[in-house]
């Protein structure tokens, strides 16, 4: 039963579409790297956004300014993955 989970999981990971915007090897491990950190700022934001309701404090503007800056180059630079929704949909 497990792998037949697996098989399907791998079959379904096959059918992404890497898209990498940038040829410059070291601009897209700085984008890539700097997502990491920029996803965490979003959360973290999110997550404060969720549990202070209305009085927006100053931890959660620090976070939003962050991901702003951190997924800048990310989005330049970054590697993105397409997944094939229809493929998903269907099993």
């Amino acid at each position: 039963m497990l792998l037949g989970k697996m098989e399907w999981w791998y079959g379904n990971m096959m059918k992404t579409t890497k898209i990498q915007r940038t040829k410059i090897l070291p601009l897209r491990w700085i984008g890539n790297f700097l997502g990491e950190y920029a996803g965490n700022h979003l959360i973290k934001a999110i997550d404060l956004d969720e549990s202070l309701d209305s009085n927006l404090s100053l931890r959660y503007k620090y976070h939003a300014k962050m991901w702003v800056i951190l997924n800048k180059p990310y989005e330049r630079w970054g590697t993105y993955y397409l997944v094939d929704m229809e493929t998903l949909d269907d099993n």
